[in-house]
C-alpha cells in the first residue's frame, strides 16, 4: 500500500470556478494541515502569517504560480520591505510549504538564499549576575530567568512547564513536546529548584487553576525578560534565547562536553552545538597562548637575534 497522501488545500479565489473560496479559508486550511503534521505553533503562525502575505502579493490564482513569481516574490521581499537573508530564507520555506501543501509544484528547484551563520548573543557571567539580581525581588521573575538561566529551555518550552515536570528530589525539569515534538530532561541546580519552590508556595496561596509554572504567552515571557534586561542596566538586546545562549556558553567555558551540552539543550545534531566553540573567546584566547609557536627571529629588546632551526637537505628539498 502507498503512503498516504494529505488532500490539497481548498482553491484560492478565482480558481477553476472556485470564487467563494477566500484566502482566508486557504490559509485556515494550510494551518490546519501543519497542525495535523505536528508543528509547533510558533512555526504555524509565522507560516500562515507568510501565506496570507503571499496571497495578498500574488497577482494570480495560486495554481497558475510559477518558478519566476516566486523569484519575484524575493525580489520584493528584498528590494521593497528590507527582508535580511534569514527573513527571506524563512519565507521562501512558508510558500514552499503553501505550495506542497496544494501540491503543486513550483517551488522546486528554487533555492533560498543561505540562512547566515551570525554567533549568537550572550551574557558574561557578571551580566547573568546582574540579571538574577534584578530578578531576584518577585518570585516569578527570579524562577523564570533562573529556569532560562539555569535549563537553557526554549521560550515556547518554558510556556509548557507544568508543576508535574519538576522533579525536586532528582533535580529535574521535564521538557515536553520540544522542538521536533521530542521530550527531553534537563538538569537544574539547586538555586533555581529553590526559587521553583518560592514560586509554588505563593501559587499555593492564590490559586489560579493553571497547572502550568509559567501560565503565560511567549510574548510576555519576551517582554519580561527584556524589562528586567533594561532594569538591571544591561546594554545588550536580551531574550529569552539569550539566556539559553548564556547557558550553553558557561558550560563549554567550564569544561562540560559537546555532547552533553546538546543534550541539555535538545539540538538534534551536534554540529548545532558546535557554534559555541566560537562564542568563547575567553577560552580561544587561552588555547592560543598554550599552544602558539615561539619565533625567535629579529631581536627582541636589544637581545640578538637567535638563528633559524637548520632544515635538512633532503627536507628542504622537499
Amino acid at each position: 500500500m502507498g503512503a498516504l497522501s494529505s488532500p490539497p488545500l481548498p482553491p484560492p479565489p478565482g480558481s477553476d470556478g472556485q470564487g467563494a473560496t477566500t484566502r482566508e479559508e486557504v490559509v485556515e486550511g494550510f494551518a490546519r494541515l501543519l497542525r495535523g503534521e505536528g508543528r509547533s505553533p510558533w512555526t504555524i503562525k509565522q507560516y500562515a502569517f507568510t501565506a496570507r502575505h503571499f496571497l495578498s502579493w500574488l497577482d494570480k490564482p495560486l495554481p497558475e504560480v510559477v518558478p519566476a513569481d516566486l523569484e519575484r516574490w524575493r525580489e520584493y521581499l528584498v528590494l521593497q520591505r528590507g527582508y535580511s537573508k534569514s527573513s527571506v530564507y524563512s519565507s521562501l520555506r512558508a510558500v514552499a510549504a503553501l505550495l506542497r501543501a496544494s501540491h503543486l509544484r513550483a517551488a522546486e528547484g528554487v533555492v533560498p538564499p543561505k540562512r547566515p551563520q551570525t554567533l549568537p548573543t550572550f551574557l558574561s557571567e557578571s551580566e547573568t549576575e546582574q540579571l538574577l539580581a534584578a530578578a531576584g525581588a518577585d518570585a516569578e521573575d527570579e524562577a523564570l530567568v533562573r529556569v532560562l538561566v539555569y535549563g537553557g529551555l526554549r521560550v515556547g518550552e518554558v510556556c509548557r512547564l507544568s508543576w508535574d515536570d519538576v522533579d525536586r528530589e532528582e533535580g529535574l525539569l521535564k521538557v515536553r513536546a520540544g522542538k521536533g515534538e521530542k521530550d527531553r530532561f534537563v538538569v537544574v541546580e539547586e538555586s533555581t529548584l529553590a526559587s521553583l519552590d518560592r514560586l509554588r508556595r505563593v501559587r499555593e496561596e492564590a490559586p489560579a487553576g493553571d497547572l502550568r509554572v509559567f501560565p503565560f504567552s511567549r510574548e510576555t515571557v519576551e517582554r519580561r525578560v527584556h524589562a528586567l534586561a533594561l532594569e538591571a542596566g544591561l546594554h545588550k538586546h536580551v531574550t529569552p534565547h539569550t539566556l539559553r545562549h548564556t547557558l550553553a556558553t558557561a558550560l563549554l567555558r567550564h569544561g562540560l562536553d559537546l555532547r552533553f551540552i546538546q543534550k541539555q539543550l535538545g539540538h538534534a545534531s551536534v554540529a548545532t552545538t558546535q557554534i559555541y566553540t566560537h562564542v568563547d573567546t575567553d577560552a580561544l584566547k587561552e588555547a592560543y597562548r598554550a599552544a602558539a609557536p615561539a619565533y625567535r627571529s629579529g631581536s627582541v629588546a636589544g637581545r640578538p637575534a637567535s638563528p633559524a632551526p637548520s632544515v635538512p637537505r633532503a627536507e628542504a628539498s622537499r
